[in-house]
């Protein structure tokens, strides 16, 4: 068995050197010969099972102790040889604390070549061993994956159906995806995806300090769709046994073998979904829009502050149920949270999830205004592509004139998006500007158009208003002018002139008019008499009248 090495020099001399070596040794690989980091480091990721790579001290463009830490620290199964001009105890040392398995002198001898290789590629070879042992259905990606938590503000409002979603998202995408159930008293994740399976993340406590591939892969189920699923217990009182320890070591070993790790924490805050949220990379409360909701992942948040379990600034919300009718809208929501949310929020469509709630088959969502929402939150926490590899050395592109020894790294090609519809469902919402002013002017166009059907309905509303108005004023004049006409009658009884006129005073204008106010006496049969002051009803405006009037009355007491 040939061992696959990768070589990193800074000249051509010692690449010649090394390489006029290696074609003595048959079981021996070379793979490439990089004169740069940078071109090296993307060379990396393409090759998972190199066994070897020597690097020399003056590769740059950091030191070298650097440089080995780097790729100690994003493949930890891979054997760093590094070449030395000169060995010395101090070099020595400080590569081996670096994570180097061996110092190398760039003379050394083809038999001494030889052996320094062959003990690093065991070594490589016997520790990917152990990350893929026992089952291909187990992965190993070679380095720490990403944790995802998501959290209900309140049961009920479309965490794990969101969880769900998510999780096929990135099994489509190509991930490698383990979604975790520590709903550990009502979990529902089986309900949702109609399986049945006997395992759970109880029978990993025991031995979560050693869980093995071989462990993994008979507690998981493995769905259809590729992800894999770490299920919560069926008896809730068992959940207890889920303790903070075990669920650090249970989650430290899903992330050391999978890209992805998506946990499902309910609504109810334990010592394992606390510590799930305080490893977490990205942890997600889901609200509704509505105030308890609201005030309930107020009190979350603040309670895992208090806790220590996660600072308020390193959280994030999504809003579910969304609708432009509701009165609570995101950015309102956003402003009483005082966190951070995601811009896509999830809306409010249930007929569409109804019948795969039902079924428990998810695939049964076409409805595509629920699914494009899905798309962009995947593509907003980054679901579909992994995160770049965290290099200590960050290259920018190449400029034209740029020193050719250090080459722009090249394009990474993204993978498929949501359900397979590319990566423009994928993406954060990003819109161009053309684009962003014709939505703007569609919302203007709709909001002139409301606006123009509401004004006719206003506008008889406060004619309304303003027409009661006009009959109580004339009606408080008629009463005045009454009263005055009975008083001025009692005195001259038979100068109705007179009574007019004094009534009239009390009368502003332009009801005083002629045309629209008289008086009468009028003696009933009983022996009593009463002065009646008409005034002519007016609409609209004081001077324009109608054919209604309003009377006022008041009995004339003569004085004897």
């Amino acid at each position: 068995m040939s061992h696959k090495i990768m070589i990193g020099v800074p000249t051509a001399d010692l690449e010649t050197s090394l390489m006029v070596r290696f074609d003595e040794l048959s079981g021996c690989e070379i793979v490439s010969v990089h004169r740069a980091y940078a071109e090296l480091s993307e060379t990396l990721r393409s090759i998972p099972d190199l066994d070897v790579l020597i690097l020399h001290e003056d590769l740059g463009p950091l030191p070298a102790v650097e440089l080995i830490r780097d790729v100690t620290r994003n493949h930890p199964q891979l054997a760093v040889l590094l070449m030395v001009d000169e060995p010395d105890p101090e070099v020595f040392s400080r590569a081996m604390e670096a994570g180097a398995r061996g110092v190398l002198p760039h003379d050394s001898t083809i038999g001494d070549l030889d052996t320094r290789v062959t003990q690093a590629a065991e070594w490589s070879q016997t520790l990917r061993r152990h990350f893929e042992e026992a089952s291909a259905n187990v992965p190993a990606s070679g380095r720490r994956g990403t944790i995802l938590t998501f959290t209900g503000a309140k049961g009920g409002i479309g965490t794990t159906t969101l969880v769900v979603q998510l999780a096929r998202a990135a099994a489509q995408a190509g991930r490698s995806i383990c979604l975790v159930d520590l709903d550990l008293q009502k979990g529902d994740i089986p309900g949702y995806l109609d399986l049945n399976h006997r395992r759970s993340i109880v029978d990993l406590v025991q031995a979560a300090d050693s869980i093995s591939a071989s462990m993994l892969s008979e507690t998981l189920y493995v769905h259809p769709e590729g992800m894999h699923i770490l299920l919560a217990p069926r008896e809730g009182e068992r959940g207890e046994e889920v303790t903070e320890l075990a669920a650090r070591q249970i989650l430290a070993s899903l992330s050391s073998r999978y890209e992805l790790v998506i946990v499902d924490c309910g609504s109810h805050m334990n010592e394992a979904t606390a510590m799930a949220c305080e490893l977490a990379h990205t942890s997600v409360v889901t609200v509704t829009p509505d105030l308890p909701a609201l005030r309930a992942a107020q009190r979350l948040i603040a309670m895992w502050e208090r806790l220590q379990v996660r600072e308020k600034k390193n959280v994030q919300t999504l809003l579910t149920r969304h609708s432009k009718k509701n009165e609570i809208q995101p950015d309102f929501a956003r402003k009483l949270l005082g966190v951070s949310m995601l811009q896509n929020p999830i809306p409010s469509i249930f007929r569409s999830l109804e019948e795969a709630s039902n079924t428990g088959d998810p695939r049964r969502i076409t409805d595509e205004n629920l699914l494009k929402p899905y798309s962009k939150v995947a593509g907003e926490l980054g679901v579909l592509a992994p995160p770049p590899e965290p290099d200590l050395v960050q290259f920018p592109p190449q400029a034209p004139g740029a020193d050719p020894a250090l080459p722009a790294l090249p394009p990474k090609k993204q993978k498929k998006g949501l359900f397979g519809r590319g990566d423009k469902a994928a993406a954060p919402k990003k819109e161009k500007k053309g684009k962003g002013k014709k939505k703007a002017s569609s919302d203007k166009g709709a909001q002139f158009i409301e606006f123009a059907a509401v004004t006719p309905l206003l506008l008889l509303a406060a004619l309304a208003v303003w027409q009661v108005l006009l009959f109580g004023i004339t009606s408080m004049y008629a009463g005045h002018a009454a009263n005055e006409a009975a008083r001025q009658a009692a005195v001259t009884p038979n100068d109705l002139g007179k009574i007019t006129g004094e009534a009239a005073k009390r009368v502003s204008a332009p009801w005083d008019s002629t045309d629209t106010f008289h008086v009468d006496i009028e003696h009933r049969p009983d022996g009593s008499s009463y002065a009646k002051a008409t005034l002519a009803m007016p609409v609209v405006l004081p001077s324009a009248t109608s054919p209604w009037d309003v009377t006022g009355q008041a009995r004339i007491i003569y004085e004897k």
